[in-house]
């Protein structure tokens, strides 16, 4: 099933954007990121064997489900590379292998969906793809943020992560999950589908540099979606690492 009428329209800029300019900009980013993809790729096939590389299910533009490409952060325990189990991963999970936590704890095993930019799948910048067991086409909700190609990186990943982090340690992880992350993601994700411009997503790079490289708790980027969101505003600041 895709989406057809009814979704919310997108911002100009994020719809240009999305559709056209992050594939240039992901072409030009090939010399550079490619090398280190390889690098990792190598790192993970040293440590862990094979595959380095696994590709998930994921729903994309218009509801339609497409495989996004990652460096493997778990342990092989299915024929296609994965390692199976619950579909949500907390910061603790058994399943993840010491390379892959140092992969996930600096976002590096997301580069390869340098690929899936290229080909028309996804963004650099918009809502992060979920796995479509969590997707509900019919929920005014989601047919607003697939309107849009999901993106490599996303607000939510500022505002949510910590919090999700904390959340899925005190709870049934799907259950806590569906009822208490997922609402905050979406309108999160919504609000940036409807208004994002070229000035916030270039305040919205700066401040995951800031959060990711340098460690800042709150970034400007932040406190725009907490005062534009109401459901943003409920989730409280925590300055403890982040793992997504």
């Amino acid at each position: 099933m895709t989406l057809t009428a009814g979704a919310q329209r997108p911002s100009t800029w994020v719809r240009i954007r999305s559709t056209l300019v992050d594939r240039v900009l992901a072409l030009a980013l090939v010399p550079i990121v490619g090398p280190v993809i390889v690098a990792l790729a190598w790192r993970v096939y040293r440590a862990d064997g094979r595959p380095a590389f696994v590709a998930l299910d994921r729903v994309g533009l218009d509801g339609r489900v497409f495989r996004m490409w990652k460096l493997r952060t778990m342990w092989v325990r299915q024929s296609d590379g994965t390692a199976g189990g619950a579909v949500i991963t907390s910061s603790h999970d058994e399943r993840v292998t010491p390379v892959g936590r140092t992969l996930r704890r600096w976002r590096l095993d997301e580069l390869p969906q340098l690929v899936n930019v290229l080909r028309g799948e996804m963004a650099l910048l918009g809502p992060r793809p979920e796995t479509p067991s969590l997707v509900d086409l019919g929920d005014e909700r989601w047919r607003a943020v697939l309107a849009v190609r999901p993106g490599i990186a996303g607000g939510t990943q500022l505002l949510v992560d910590r919090w999700e982090a904390a959340v899925l340690e005190d709870g049934s992880q799907e259950t806590c999950y569906r009822d208490e992350i997922l609402p905050v993601k979406l309108a999160v994700d919504q609000w940036y589908v409807e208004n994002g411009s070229l000035l916030f997503d270039l305040r919205l790079t700066w401040s995951m540099a800031q959060r990711f490289l340098l460690g800042r708790a709150v970034t400007s980027s932040e406190r725009t979606v907490r005062a534009e969101v109401a459901e943003a505003a409920a989730v409280p600041i925590r300055r403890a690492a982040g793992f997504g």
